[in-house]
Order: C-alpha cells, then structure tokens, then sequence
C-alpha cells in the first residue's frame, strides 16, 4: 500500500523520536555505570589549530607570513579583476528574469525599474567587497588565529546544501578550489593582530587553516585567502606575483558579458513594452 505525503511525514517524525530517546537512554545508562563518553577535543589555542588532520594529513608548521612592509604594490591584474565569476550572480540574474514573468508582461514598467536596481545593487556590492580585497592586499598582514568554531551546519531539513558549486576551501597559503555537494558549514574564526582581536564569520566549506589577512590599519576588516577569486603568490621578498591562471580570466569575460548582455538586454525589452 503506497503512503501519502502526511503518513511519510508522520512515519518519518516517529523514527526520529525513537533515534532521540535510544540516544538518550544510552547516555543514562553509560551515566549510570560512572562511563564518561569520549568526546573529540576542541582546538581552541593558535599553537593547537588547525589539528593536523584538518591540513589533509600534514601536521601543522609555523605559519608562514612572510609579507613585503605595508603598504605594498598590488599587481595591475588584480586591480583589473572587479569581477570574477559568480554563480550565485548567474542564479540572481536568472531568477529575477525568469520567476516573474507575468509580472514583466503585464507591467513592463515594474520590470524596468528591477532591472535597473538588480544592476545597481550587484555593481555596488562587487565594488564594495573589490575595495576590500584590494585593501588587505596593500594593508594586509597575516593574523594568528586563535580559535575556529563552527556554528552552524546544514542539514536535509534545515539550513543551506550545495549541489554541484565550485568552492574554495585554504590550507595555509594554497586554495583548492573543487566541486562540491553537501550541506554548508558557517564558522567563526577568532583572530588576532597587534594585540587587537577580531573574528570572521565564513560560510560555505569548513575552514581548514587557511591564512586570515586582517588590515593592519584595522584590524577588524579581515578576509581568509579562500576570499579573493585568484591565488596569491607571493615572491621571494614577499610581494605579491599577480599571476591569473586562465580560468579566472575566462570566467571574469564572461561574467561580464552576462551582466552586460543581461543588462541592456532587459532593458531596452521592457522599455518597449513600457512605451507601447
């Protein structure tokens, strides 16, 4: 016999409580016996974190740091990137075209304004987080992390999962960048630099070492390398190389174009319809 929606529901719902109550009476009954459950240690200090088998099996070295004195040359590469690729971009300007399409029939005009204030807000928001990429790069310094707790995971029922996005995950210095699925892991790195402590909430893979570059003007404006669409190499004085491999050159064109052709495209459809 096939079960509806609400008996699945239902079904589903009563397993979950037994799971919880086998899971607590067998925590009485180890807290009966005086057996303590093992728990798995917290890596608090910046001399402990990140445990080693977070660095993909290689114990955790000194962290290197060697920068060039602030402030320091920033690569005309990267002073040219104002837009790298972004799929949750794609995904906004897709959305806003496609999910309310009767609206931008019947009120062409409604659709003119979103289109314009779409453009606004994405150009104001890459500018904004672009100045502060290129501001740790010139002010940056490396900061000691001293505790990295993660706060929130995704799961099935609640929260944000990924299918099939391209993250970015550090380790040190080097950033792999991979396709992922899964559910998306907030955490809160706390951080330190010259004796003033800040913390950096990131979202997306669980944070894995990498370097954290606070701004030596103000400590409190930080990005972990993960952040910055390109990799940052650095020479033997420690300045940055300002290499882009051919990925984010191709993906910066194109996000480009889309936005562009999104852009004019829209409007001057829903100008037409407006002016009918």
């Amino acid at each position: 016999m096939t079960e509806t929606p609400e008996e699945t529901i239902a079904r589903l719902q009563r397993e979950l409580d037994n799971a919880k109550i086998a899971k607590l009476q067998h925590e009485i009954a180890q807290a009966r016996s005086g057996v303590t459950p093992l728990k798995k240690p917290a890596y608090r200090s910046a001399q402990s974190w990140p445990p080693p088998d977070v660095l993909l099996g290689r114990p955790a070295g000194p962290l290197d740091s060697n920068l060039a004195p602030v402030p320091r040359r920033v690569p005309l590469t990267f002073r040219l990137l104002v837009l790298p690729w972004s799929w949750w971009t794609v995904f906004t300007l897709f959305m806003i075209a496609v999910a309310p399409i009767a609206v931008w029939i019947f009120v062409p005009l409604a659709g003119l304004i979103t289109v314009a204030v779409t453009f606004l807000v994405i150009a104001g928001l890459r500018l904004r987080r672009f100045r502060r990429q290129v501001g740790l790069l010139k002010w940056g310094e490396v900061a000691a992390v001293n505790a990295a707790d993660p706060t929130s995971i995704g799961t099935y029922y609640s929260g944000t999962t990924y299918q099939n996005v391209r993250l970015a995950q550090a380790h040190g210095w080097q950033v792999a960048r991979r396709w992922y699925s899964g559910p998306s892991t907030t955490t809160k790195v706390s951080y330190e630099l010259n004796g003033t402590r800040g913390e950096l909430k990131m979202r997306g893979l669980p944070y894995a070492g990498g370097v954290i570059l606070a701004h030596s003007k103000d400590p409190k404006i930080a990005l972990c390398v993960s952040s910055f669409p390109y990799d940052l190499d650095r020479d033997q004085d420690g300045n940055w190389v300002g290499r882009l491999g051919p990925r984010v050159v191709i993906g910066s064109i194109a996000m480009a174009t889309v936005t562009l052709v999104w852009t004019v495209g829209l409007l001057a459809l829903f100008y037409v319809g407006a002016t009918r």
